[in-house]
């Protein structure tokens, strides 16, 4: 063959090294790892509000750990100045005296306890109790998938805040109470998507090499598939627990929350309520304390969704 035409096949057949690969600078057309490049691009932690959130979630931590030693912090119970006074530059005074007198400040950091009580043990109660039914109908399916769906589903079909007020009402209020009342309520939504992770994976090639070599159905579970349902669990975990703090504010506005003395968030909203049109500011503390974690913790659920579906377009 010969002519411009040859000529031309020779230069794009040189334009290949020995190795196979195009030279620095071009990309052949439909290159995958180009194209996965733009269609998967990973969200950077760089990024304002995933970092703000993850700050601030590590702050709100290690105050609520940290509050018995941080320095000149007066105790949430404790009277510490006068109502009328203006806030402060000082940090107790910051936020300015609930109508009792206490540190507004210092019932907003001690009130993160009871915050994240109520987001991590409902949280891990619920996950364990789904994790071990989804496992199960998901593995096994047939009666047993149908009889956890009937009870995942009956746990989707109750109004969540009617019947907490209902258990609260008959049982007397306490951070128990509604520690087990919110586990339950909770492990319908961890049974269904451990179900449908399980239903994705059990057929995939190592859980059917692992059988195949004889492993048994609790190592193929335990071993094999539940490490692979880790990523899918994290990215459900944060806005589960950012509903769990917005319905026990929503709770302890109406009265049927964490009883006083002790701080809570919605407590704090709920007795600045009669003094709002004199003194606004009072509410500014726990409102944002509220807005701000839960916006944090779905914006790091966002996140970690995000990965998930880049980890699995991977595979």
């Amino acid at each position: 063959m010969s002519g411009p035409a040859a000529n031309g096949e020779m230069r794009s057949v040189t334009s290949i090294d020995a190795a196979g690969r195009a030279p620095k600078g071009s990309s052949p057309a439909g290159s995958g790892r180009t194209a996965g490049r733009f269609r998967l691009g990973v969200p950077r932690l760089g990024t304002l509000n995933v970092g703000f959130a993850f700050v601030f979630i590590g702050l709100m931590i290690l105050l609520a750990i940290t509050a018995d030693w941080i320095p000149g912090l007066a105790k949430p119970d404790v009277g510490w100045g006068d109502f009328h006074a203006t806030p402060t530059l000082d940090l107790n005074g910051l936020l300015g005296a609930d109508t009792l007198g206490h540190s507004i400040v210092s019932r907003i950091i001690y009130g993160a306890r009871i915050s994240l009580v109520i987001a991590i043990v409902p949280t891990l109660v619920a996950m364990t109790i789904g994790l071990a039914l989804g496992m199960i109908a998901g593995y096994y399916r047939g009666s047993v998938e149908r009889v956890v769906d009937l009870y995942a589903n009956s746990i989707a079909s109750m109004p969540p805040l009617l019947l907490l007020l209902a258990i609260i009402a008959a049982t007397g209020a306490s951070l128990w109470t509604m520690v087990l009342a919110m586990s339950f309520l909770q492990s319908g939504q961890y049974a269904r998507a451990t179900k449908g992770a399980v239903i994705s994976h059990a057929g995939r090639e190592y859980v059917l090499a692992a059988r195949a070599l004889g492993a048994s159905d609790v190592r193929i579970l335990i071993q094999e598939i539940l490490p692979n349902l880790v990523p899918t669990l994290t990215a459900i975990v944060p806005p589960s627990m950012a509903i769990l703090i917005v319905v026990e504010g929503s709770l302890s506005f109406l009265g049927y929350g964490i009883p006083p003395p002790a701080p809570s968030w919605g407590g704090m909203i709920a007795s600045s309520t009669d003094v709002l049109q004199l003194f606004p500011y009072l509410l500014i503390g726990p409102i944002l304390a509220i807005v701000l974690t839960v916006y944090s913790l779905n914006t790091i659920g966002d996140y970690m969704s995000a990965r998930i579906n880049v980890r699995e377009g991977q595979l």
